[in-house]
C-alpha cells in the first residue's frame, strides 16, 4: 500500500501553471528577468521577416518583430491570449508559420515534448523556433530551490537535450546564447548594482547565464529523383551480357585460316 502511494505521487499529473508564472513576472524580480530576456530576444526578432510569428503562452507582454506584419498569441485560457488550445494539439496549419517563440513554455508544460512537437510542426520549412527557457547551472538555477514560487516546479531542461530533441523533429540549431547572469533581487536599486557582471559575462559569452536563448532553423531536404520499385527488380534480374562464339564465328575462323 506504501509502495502503491509513493508511486502514485511520482506519476502525479501536473497543474498547469501558466498564469501563476504570468503572475511570478510582476513582482520585482520578475520584472528584473523581464528586462534581461527583452534585451535578448528583441535583437533576434529583429533577423526575422515574414507573415506571421507565433508565440505560445507568452508569460510577458510579446516582444514583437517589427519586420513581420501578424502576431499571434495561443495557449492557455487563463492568460490574455487570443486563441486558446490544450498543449498537445494547437489550432494551427502545419507549415503556416514562419518562427515560433517558446518564452518559458518548455519550463512549465505538462509535456515539453508535446509542445516542441506541436510547435515544430506549425514552422514552415526554412522558418524559425526561438525558444527561451532557465539554466540549471546558474545563480538563478540555485534560487529556484529555496523560493516558494512557481519556479520550483520548473523543468529547466539543460539546452544540450533540447538539442537533441530539435535534431529529431528536423531543426538545425543555428544561435545558443545566454542571459540574467545577476542576481535578482527585491531592491531594484540593489539590483542595478550588479549591471556590470551582465554587461561583462555577456562579452565573454559564458554559459552560466540565468536563462538561455536557442534560435534553430526548420531545414529544408532536397529531392531525390525516385526509380520505381518495378525497374529495381528488373534491374536484379537482368541477365549479364557475356561474350561467347557462335557457330558461325567458328566457321568463318577456319575459313579464314583455309585462305592463308
Amino acid at each position: 500500500m506504501k509502495l502503491q502511494r509513493f508511486s502514485g505521487l511520482l506519476t502525479r499529473a501536473r497543474k498547469p501553471l501558466a498564469q501563476p508564472l504570468a503572475q511570478w513576472f510582476l513582482t520585482p524580480k520578475g520584472q528584473q528577468l523581464e528586462r534581461m530576456e527583452r534585451n535578448l530576444l528583441a535583437p533576434q526578432l529583429q533577423r526575422h521577416f515574414g507573415s506571421f510569428i507565433l508565440y505560445y503562452n507568452p508569460p510577458v507582454a510579446m516582444t514583437l518583430a517589427p519586420n513581420i506584419r501578424q502576431h499571434v498569441s495561443l495557449g492557455d485560457p487563463q492568460l490574455d491570449v487570443e486563441m486558446y488550445c490544450a498543449e498537445h494539439k494547437w489550432p494551427v496549419s502545419a507549415g503556416a508559420v514562419d518562427a515560433v517563440v517558446l518564452q518559458h513554455a518548455l519550463d512549465f508544460a505538462i509535456s515539453p515534448h508535446a509542445v516542441l512537437r506541436e510547435a515544430a510542426q506549425c514552422v514552415r520549412p526554412g522558418g524559425h523556433l526561438i525558444i527561451i527557457a532557465a539554466h540549471a547551472w546558474s545563480l538563478f538555477g540555485i534560487y529556484r530551490y529555496f523560493t516558494r514560487s512557481v519556479w520550483k516546479h520548473a523543468h529547466c531542461l539543460p539546452p544540450a537535450r533540447i538539442t537533441d530533441w530539435l535534431g529529431v523533429l528536423g531543426f538545425s540549431v543555428e544561435k545558443r546564447s545566454f542571459g540574467a547572469y545577476q542576481p535578482l533581487l527585491d531592491s531594484q536599486a540593489l539590483h542595478q548594482r550588479f549591471n556590470w557582471l551582465e554587461r561583462f559575462t555577456r562579452g565573454k559569452k559564458a554559459p552560466l547565464g540565468g536563462c538561455y536563448m536557442l534560435v534553430a532553423r526548420k531545414m529544408v531536404h532536397g529531392m531525390h529523383p525516385q526509380v520505381p520499385s518495378l525497374q529495381l527488380q528488373m534491374q536484379k534480374i537482368r541477365p549479364r551480357v557475356v561474350t561467347a562464339q557462335t557457330p558461325h564465328q567458328e566457321t568463318l575462323k577456319h575459313s579464314e585460316e583455309h585462305d592463308r
